[in-house]
């Protein structure tokens, strides 16, 4: 984002009014919602279903120049999360998120309501409910199964979570759910409309089998076969992505040295024109460590070989419209470097990088975490960039992130 937009006008009484009505229903909203939380607390014999969540409130400073207008925006936003076990074989879950965003980030971009709201699904389960010049209240649906499991197998429909990654930041492995290493308030991931089929060979070994289709109904099928041997599990994918492309993937997971060593390959060659086309490589190799004294160094490589990937659009990769298993990220090389330092058993510091030099961009991430008490924990994270051309021009923007987060 190169330049800031022009202030909207707008009623200021008549907003700070909705604002306060806004707060009230959010409140007893969330005030129920402990309520039902406490309730799950009670032992109860054979319990068979589960209540639980979060509440957080984060507020976040954008800056473009350290002298200049300074763009700001709140959430406050709240988590509920239900499963119940209907019988041995039967399981149903049922999560959903409620956001509310205002400040003038909201009230200065158009589309922002838009962006909120967007979900990538069959069916949209994502609605603003309150929305004014300044302020938003989405609620979303993100999590919404039945799952029926007999000895081996295993069949999951509805909206889910289908995880086949294996490195941290990028993974061309996940074609169903693509999501952004910079989204880290969302860290449950969003989810696909499919049916997955799982068959447990044994108790390191599975096939699986999924159909999604997304808002545009398109269909993404893929199968994949995951193993142990040599101790590694090793991973093979095969499939159609989004109607379009034939998609081969390769994963892996082990150990070097006393450290984490994971990595991921995938190929897509477009179904048009197949033999004419050039396919896109995406690849991510991942090693961490941890010493003694419990610090955490982390480093990953990634590579992409889309060139049709324009680099404004993922500068901040918070789009889910922008982002796709195909293209998650800007093209050439990039490179991840992570450090983290339990300080005390209450403080954390880490600090993180990316350099992508076929882009000239740059990522420095800092966080700091501190636990007030159980289930309650304060955050400062910071995300500044930097994009440069040598020649010509220079662009950097910085986000920091104040996040108080309660969970129940």
């Amino acid at each position: 984002m190169d330049s800031i937009p022009s202030p909207v006008p707008y009623d200021i009484p008549s907003a700070r009014r909705c604002h306060r009505r806004c707060l009230m229903i959010l409140v007893l909203f969330f005030f129920l919602s402990g309520l039902t939380a406490q309730d799950t607390l009670v032992p109860k014999k054979e319990k068979k279903w589960a209540f639980n969540g979060y509440v957080k409130d984060m507020q976040t400073v954008i800056i473009h120049k350290i002298d200049g207008q300074w763009i700001t925006v709140n959430l406050l936003h709240n988590r509920n999360n239900f499963s119940w076990n209907i019988s041995r074989s039967f399981s149903f879950c049922l999560q959903e998120r409620n956001r509310f965003y205002w400040g003038e980030l909201v009230a200065e971009t158009p589309e922002y309501a838009g962006f909120i709201a967007y979900d990538n699904g069959l069916v949209n389960l994502s609605w603003n409910l309150l929305e004014g010049k300044s302020y938003i209240l989405n609620l979303a649906i993100d999590r919404l199964w039945l799952d029926y499991t007999r000895n081996h197998f295993q069949v999951t429909l509805g909206r889910q979570r289908i995880n086949w990654s294996q490195t941290y930041v990028w993974n061309p492995n996940d074609i169903f759910n693509t999501y952004s290493y910079f989204d880290f308030d969302y860290e449950e991931k969003p989810g696909s409309d499919a049916i997955r089929l799982q068959y447990f060979t044994s108790p390191s070994s599975r096939a699986e089998l999924v159909v999604k289709a997304d808002r545009d109904k398109k269909i993404t099928a893929a199968g994949m076969f995951r193993f142990n041997k040599w101790k590694y599990d090793f991973q093979g994918l095969a499939g159609i992505y989004t109607q379009s492309d034939l998609i081969l993937g390769l994963g892996w997971a082990g150990q070097i040295a006393g450290g984490g060593f994971k990595g991921e390959l995938s190929w897509f060659q477009p179904l048009k024109n197949f033999g004419d086309t050039t396919g896109v490589f995406l690849s991510s190799v991942e090693y961490d460590y941890t010493f003694r004294n419990s610090i955490f160094i982390q480093f990953e490589g990634f590579y992409n070989s889309n060139s049709a990937n324009p680099s404004n659009i993922l500068i901040n990769q918070f789009n889910p419209a922008l982002l796709n298993a195909k293209n998650p990220f800007l093209n050439g090389f990039s490179i991840f470097a992570n450090i983290s330092w339990p300080v005390t058993p209450l403080i954390t510091l880490a600090l993180a990088g990316i350099y992508n030099p076929s882009n000239c961009m740059y990522f420095i991430i800092p966080t700091f975490t501190f636990s007030l008490m159980n289930n309650l924990d304060l955050s400062v994270i910071a995300q500044s960039y930097q994009s440069y051309d040598p020649a010509m021009w220079s662009t950097c923007q910085t986000s920091v992130f104040i996040r108080l987060k309660g969970s129940f």
